[in-house]
């Protein structure tokens, strides 16, 4: 054995006080985000056009800059292509990823 049970119960629970702070930070990260966009968002100086022309929202500091813009994202419906191929054509078009998952709850 690598470790102790003992020694396990104290990692475990480095681990969890570790994700409660992630998330505490992440939760600060969305919050000083949302401010960032509502002031793209409100002030007039900020709106301008990307190389494609596409309206955006921008703010160049000193140190940074900072843009807001709409994106859009394609899902497939799997049941509905499902419709459509057969069970062979289906499994050609799947690509399969093994990997090892940690749950610790």
């Amino acid at each position: 054995m690598c470790m102790t049970k003992t020694e396990l119960n104290k990692v475990v629970e480095e681990l969890r006080s570790l994700k409660t702070l992630k998330n505490e930070t992440e939760q600060q990260i969305r919050e000083l985000e949302s401010g960032i966009i509502e002031f793209l968002n409100e002030t007039a100086e900020c709106e301008t056009v990307d190389k494609n022309g596409k309206p955006i929202k921008q703010y160049i500091g000193t140190d940074y800059k900072t843009t807001y813009t709409t994106q859009t994202r394609e899902n497939v419906k799997k049941d509905e292509v499902k419709k459509y191929l057969t069970d062979e054509e289906y499994e050609k078009c799947i690509t399969r990823s093994t990997f090892g998952v940690l749950r610790v709850q």
